[in-house]
């Protein structure tokens, strides 16, 4: 496979967790609690612009800027190479800063359209399939209702001192197994951006 449509992949795996997915179980009282708390942090988030830093299944890493907005998604890759990723609209488009290629595929049947359609809802279309709560932390499993086999994608929240959320990673697991890690650092959550932030390229 060509190195820009593997790097495709790789973030689609990163961003919508294609992964054979554990069987949801009913969730216990304290479960179904931190779920409405990670709705309602993620229903607050009308934008949020972050760095990242990605660490890939071979061990490789890659670092840029995130902005994120219900149904859009912009990744700037500055290192190891330039790269831009827009998503939004039932799409994805990749452009290569080094060869100007651009990558364009279908969000339909991936998990991350889900996460892009709108609004996340943590019910109906997605199950959550898991929950893992510390002092500090909150972890929210995902996988799509119709087909828990097709992805999961594990959502990191940080808990703040006064308790709320502030999300801080994601990670997903491939078909294969393959681990890929997404952390955020330097969160800073406000309102809606700009449409023309999200244009798709090309």
């Amino acid at each position: 496979m060509p190195d820009r449509r593997r790097a495709v992949w790789l973030m689609l795996a990163l961003l919508s967790g294609c992964a054979l997915g554990p069987v949801s179980t009913p969730h216990t009282p304290a479960e179904q609690a931190d779920i409405m708390q990670a709705q309602s942090a993620l229903d607050g988030l009308h934008g949020l612009e972050a760095q990242f830093m990605q660490l890939g299944p071979d061990g490789g890493t890659a670092s840029g800027t995130a902005w994120f907005e219900p149904g859009h998604l912009r990744l700037e890759y500055r290192s190891p190479q330039r790269r831009l990723v827009v998503a939004g609209d039932g799409r994805l488009v990749a452009l290569d800063g080094a060869t100007d290629a651009t990558t364009r595929i279908s969000l339909s049947a991936n998990p991350l359209g889900l996460l892009l359609a709108g609004p996340i809802r943590l019910e109906g279309a997605i199950d959550v399939t898991d929950v893992q709560r510390s002092a500090t932390g909150l972890q929210v499993s995902l996988a799509r209702s119709s087909n828990p086999a097709q992805g999961l994608l594990t959502l990191f929240f940080d808990v703040r001192p006064d308790g709320s959320l502030l999300l801080s990673g994601l990670e997903a697991v491939d078909a294969e197994r393959h681990r890929t890690r997404f952390r955020l650092y330097g969160q800073r959550p406000g309102p809606g951006f700009a449409p023309s932030l999200f244009s798709l390229p090309g």
